[in-house]
């Protein structure tokens, strides 16, 4: 598994505050998690029981902030093996993961960071 990260400048996602909104969720057959987490303490996280797509936010004032995004697809037998993972900040897709878990594997993670910059 790898993130892949999108429209980045130099290592920088940057959005407009100080609501931030927040989209993670997968459409594969897995059991997938999907975790971001701000270096100002705050975590997003997919499923968390809300309908599919629902927009998580919060009020972010303006600077640069650490965003570390986590996927984990499983393996438990009765699921699919695929995961199509998405993160979308502020409606603009910031993080994918897609593929399949490879035979005799159980379970696939990655993890990325990027500088989340609030206008």
């Amino acid at each position: 598994m790898q993130i892949k990260l999108h429209n980045l400048n130099e290592g920088v996602f940057a959005t407009a505050g100080p609501q931030v909104t927040f989209q993670l969720g997968d459409a594969g057959q897995a059991n997938v998690v999907v975790h971001v987490a701000l270096s100002d303490g705050t975590h997003f996280h997919f499923p968390e029981g809300s309908p599919a797509g629902t927009p998580q936010s919060t009020v972010l004032p303006k600077g640069d902030y650490v965003c570390v995004v986590l996927v984990a697809a499983f393996d438990h037998g009765s699921f699919g093996r695929s995961y199509d993972s998405t993160v979308s900040i502020g409606g603009t897709k910031a993080a994918t993961a897609k593929g399949s878990l490879p035979a005799g594997t159980n379970s696939e993670t990655d993890t990325q960071a990027f500088i989340l910059r609030v206008s």
